[in-house]
Parts: C-alpha cells; sequence; structure tokens
C-alpha cells in the first residue's frame, strides 16, 4: 500500500526540465545561443510555467489586436454592466455615476499598466513578482490574498453563467420556469438555479485546459460576438423606449441618506473592485506580450474607455427597461426574461454566458493556478491549478453574493481592502525605491538572493500591508453589519478604499525600507555567482564554475523547483 502511494506521488510530480538562460545587461532574459559569453548563461531546471518568457520566446506573441482584446473581452460582463446600475439604484444620477465609473476605470488602468510593463519586461507572472517586495517566503502572503479573491470571482462568475443557462433552458421549454423547488428559501438559490449553476460548472472544465499563451484565440471569438451584441442591445433599449428613458432625467436622491460624494466613491470603488484582482495578475498575460510601449497604452486606453462602455449600456437599458416593462431592474439576465419573444431570450442570454465563460478562465482560473503553481511547484502546473480553483469556487456560496445590489457592492469593496496595498507595495519597491529595476536570477534562489530578507520574508512590506488595511477596516465591518456601533462617517475613508490602501501601504513601505534599507540589488552580473542556486550551473560547465560552486560552499534551495 505505501509502496503504490509512493509511486503515485512520484508520478504527480511536474516533470522539471532544464532551460538554459540569458540575463541581459537591462534585466531581461531571453534563450541562450552559441556563442553567448559564459559568464552569462544560466540554466535553470524547473517546471516549464514557472521560467520568465524569454524575449525572443516563441509564445510572445500577444500584439496589440491580443491586448485590446482581451479587455475588450473582459469589458463585456454580467458584473461590469451591474457596477453602475448598482450605483443607479442607489440613487445617484446617471451622469454622476457615469463620471464615477470612467474615473475609477482610469484610475485601475494606471496600475494594470504598472503591472503590464513589469511582467512584459522581464517575463514573469506575479507570484514571482511578490517575491521583489514580500520575500521569497513572503510572498505566499500576496499569493494568497489574491487567490481568494479569485476564488470567489471564479464562484460568482459561474453563477452568473448559470442564470444565463437558466434563461436560455427557459427559452426552450417554458415548462422549466415550473421546475419543482425542494430548497429552502434560506439558501438563497432554487433547484432549478442550482441545476443550472452546475451544467455551466460542467461546460468550462474543458476549457480550462486552454494553455494561458493560446487564451487570445478565446478572446477574439469574444470580440467579434460582443460589441455586436452591445451595440444591438442599446439600440433595442432606446429604439423600444424612444429615448434613455426616465432614468437620465433624475437628479441625485440617495435613498438611504449617505451624502452624494460618499455614494460617488462607492461608485468610484464598485468600478475598480472587479479590475483590482486583474490589477496585480495582469503580467500573467503580458509576459506574452512583445511590446512593452503597447501594453501601457493598451491597458490605459482599453480599461479607461472600452470597459466604461459596458457600464454606460446598463445605465442605457436599466432606464429603459423601466419605461418598456415598468420595472427598473440592475441584472441583465431578468432584462431577457422580461422580453416577449422566446428567440430574443435565448440569444439575449447566450452572448452573456459566453463572456461569463471567457472571464472566469482568464480573470480568475489562471490566476490561481499560477498561484498555487508558486506554492507547490512540484505537483501543480497551471493547468492542475486551474482545476483545483474550480473545485474550490463551489464552497464560495456565490448565490449569496449575489443577493442583492447591497451585498454585490460591498463583495467588491471588501476584497479591494487587501489588494490595494499589495499594490501600493509592489509599485513603491519597483518604481521608487529600487528605480524600475529588479534582479530577475535572485527571484530564483533563496539564500543567496537579495529577496531573501529576513528568513525569506521582508517584514517592510509585511508591516506596511498590514498598516494598508486598517484605515479602511472600520468602513468595511461596517458595510457587513452596522449593528455594531461603528460610526457612520468611517464610511467615507472606506468608500476610497483603492486609492488610500495604495497611497498608505505603499507610503509606509517607503519610509521603512529608507529607514531601514534592505540589501541593495547587485551591480553586476555573472553566471557564476548563481552556479548550484537554480536547479542547475553554468551551461559550459567550466572548471571556474566548479570553483565558485566549492568556494561558497551553500547548497543554496532552489525556489521555482
Amino acid at each position: 500500500m505505501q509502496a503504490n502511494l509512493t509511486s503515485l506521488v512520484r508520478r504527480a510530480r511536474i516533470p522539471q526540465e532544464p532551460t538554459a538562460l540569458v540575463f541581459t545587461s537591462d534585466g531581461g532574459v531571453r534563450a541562450a545561443q552559441d556563442g553567448d559569453e559564459e559568464d552569462r548563461v544560466i540554466e535553470i531546471t524547473t517546471s516549464h510555467d514557472m521560467l520568465p518568457v524569454p524575449e525572443d520566446s516563441p509564445l510572445r506573441t500577444w500584439g496589440a489586436f491580443s491586448l485590446v482584446g482581451y479587455w475588450l473581452a473582459e469589458a463585456f460582463g454580467i458584473s461590469q454592466y451591474q457596477v453602475a446600475s448598482s450605483a443607479v439604484s442607489a440613487g445617484l444620477s446617471p451622469g454622476a455615476t457615469i463620471g464615477a465609473v470612467l474615473l475609477g476605470h482610469f484610475v485601475i488602468s494606471l496600475a494594470t499598466a504598472a503591472t503590464g510593463y513589469i511582467g512584459c519586461r522581464y517575463g514573469i507572472n506575479y507570484p514571482t513578482l511578490a517575491r521583489t517586495a514580500f520575500g521569497v517566503h513572503g510572498t505566499y502572503v500576496a499569493v494568497i490574498c489574491r487567490a481568494v479573491a479569485a476564488i470567489i470571482w471564479f464562484g460568482t462568475q459561474t453563477y452568473q453563467g448559470g442564470q444565463c443557462v437558466q434563461v436560455m433552458l427557459t427559452a426552450i421549454w417554458p415548462s422549466f420556469a415550473r421546475f419543482p423547488n425542494h430548497l429552502p428559501e434560506s439558501a438563497h438559490v432554487t433547484s432549478s438555479m442550482l441545476l443550472c449553476f452546475f451544467i455551466f460548472y460542467l461546460i468550462q472544465l474543458p476549457l480550462l485546459w486552454i494553455h494561458i499563451s493560446k487564451l487570445k484565440y478565446l478572446f477574439a471569438v469574444k470580440i467579434v460576438i460582443m460589441p455586436i451584441f452591445g451595440i444591438t442591445l442599446f439600440g433595442w433599449a432606446v429604439g423600444r423606449a424612444h429615448g434613455f428613458g426616465p432614468v437620465f432625467s433624475k437628479p441625485t436622491l440617495i435613498k438611504d441618506g449617505r451624502p452624494a460624494g460618499v455614494v460617488f466613491m462607492s461608485a468610484f470603488t464598485s468600478a475598480i473592485g472587479p479590475k483590482a484582482t486583474l490589477a496585480l495578475n495582469v503580467c500573467d498575460f503580458t509576459r506574452y506580450a512583445k511590446s512593452r510601449r503597447t501594453v501601457v497604452w493598451s491597458n490605459i486606453f482599453s480599461l479607461t474607455f472600452l470597459v466604461t462602455l459596458c457600464a454606460i449600456l446598463g445605465v442605457v437599458v436599466t432606464s429603459a427597461t423601466e419605461t418598456i416593462y415598468g420595472k427598473a431592474t440592475w441584472n441583465p439576465l431578468q432584462v431577457s426574461s422580461l422580453m416577449d419573444s422566446r428567440a430574443a431570450q435565448f440569444f439575449s442570454a447566450l452572448p452573456w454566458a459566453l463572456s461569463v465563460l471567457a472571464t472566469n478562465i482568464s480573470a480568475n482560473s489562471t490566476a490561481v493556478g499560477n498561484d498555487l503553481m508558486v506554492m507547490l511547484p512540484k505537483y501543480i502546473n497551471i493547468r492542475r491549478g486551474q482545476y483545483i480553483t474550480a473545485l474550490l469556487g463551489l464552497v464560495t456560496c456565490p448565490w449569496i453574493i449575489q443577493n442583492s445590489a447591497k451585498t454585490f457592492t460591498s463583495f467588491l469593496g471588501g476584497y479591494t481592502i487587501f489588494l490595494a496595498p499589495i499594490g501600493g507595495i509592489l509599485y513603491a519597491e519597483y518604481y521608487v525605491l529600487r528605480h524600475r529595476q529588479l534582479s530577475l536570477p535572485d527571484l530564483f534562489v533563496t539564500h543567496r538572493s537579495c529577496y531573501w530578507y529576513t528568513g525569506g520574508f521582508n517584514w517592510r512590506a509585511l508591516v506596511a500591508f498590514a498598516l494598508g488595511v486598517v484605515p479602511s477596516l472600520p468602513g468595511f465591518i461596517r458595510s457587513i453589519n452596522a449593528s455594531l456601533g461603528i460610526p457612520f462617517a468611517a464610511v467615507y475613508v472606506y468608500s476610497a478604499v483603492y486609492p488610500v490602501g495604495v497611497v498608505v501601504a505603499g507610503g509606509i513601505y517607503l519610509v521603512l525600507s529608507y529607514a531601514f534599507p534592505p540589501a541593495a540589488l547587485p551591480s553586476t552580473f555573472s553566471a557564476l555567482d548563481y552556479a548550484d542556486s537554480l536547479g542547475g550551473k553554468t551551461t559550459h560547465g567550466s572548471a571556474a564554475a566548479d570553483d565558485k560552486e566549492k568556494e561558497l560552499g551553500v547548497d543554496s534551495a532552489v525556489v521555482a523547483a
């Protein structure tokens, strides 16, 4: 029995492949070639997905079309549609709502551009990038925070996909609307909805096998379908309502007594919330991009303008629906259900299902797949991590998150409280403290690494992260349970949770780093300095390398392997 178990564990290990790389003078990486200087060539033994993607790699195929397509695919989604609609239902005027969403998308686009640039320059993913500030082992803190958010989003998006399936099945078989329910009201879900949830869940499982570098083809399909659908839906709403509907003529009238400025900032934060995870993990994709410049402008332009278009669509359709059907709803699938034609119901729900499917794979499962791969690299690659994500997504109870607009908004802001400080620390580390430089070889070793800090943890980043959460924490708690006696003023800070988290955490990290300077980055690079530390050696196997290894006398473990 023990022998069989040992054999099973051995067979489950990810193959570790030696790869020869050259670390260039500007900090980048490319595949080694004949004629390269011996002291600049390193052979790293690790799983393929863990390696930095060289600048000359055939995997570097993402150009402007793919990068813009990534955000266009992300733009047209149910969650994005609901962001602006939730603010309108709270009493904010459509003009103010659109302004808040546009501002939020511009702010988060700067963060995604900053992260995407690093991923493209060095060919690294988010878990590897997090080592620069949090340390070789401290990166697990940043990784877990990102993974928790992405797992919950995976469950939420799957539930939304199940709602699409429910509308389509009802359009095909109207009797499905009378499917017997055997679940109590406290479950926040019906038997038919739970069935549709698992149908969509099973549909997306085979697609998790697609490698992250080939997801651009999935985005291409969505690029064609979703803009056509968006324009059609917009034209239908305006045509049937003979205008933009009564909502656009309404002034700001907040229903719960909050100041209008606070509601505006809440809408601003709700726009940022769905993208806060992407602001960290966009380098998982831009590591396959060909041009750093293209990465920057495509992120800022696409996220600021194209993604905002879907939010505007939500406001227009919500307003028009009130005129057409006498009912205002912030859920686009409810709009589909209200349509008179069964064909219209089916074909209006189908694009939303495709949208959810693409977003769930690109933004959630791949993110956690990268995270789990770093935590258990010998047994988990990106694909295995994605299927583990699918299993974990089942336990998030997404139907509770989607139960009301208030709960949904609280969810969006809630996880931003942890993601914003991480972003602030990473940006402060790379762009300010290190002057846009990092040591790529040191990201893949332990004790000899300048990112080893103290026992593998950078206490400066951990302290800054904890203190970065504090200012918005009272407002976060009050948003969950207002009966705890927390002053209402706490909501004011919480409504700006993302910029507060970035600025506070980043500022504290810089103060601590200047007061207690960490180890400096290496001023020069030689492969001999890393021999025996990267799961390999210098590819030429020179006597000088062997002498250097004996001189150092340190059996440094490999982070990547």
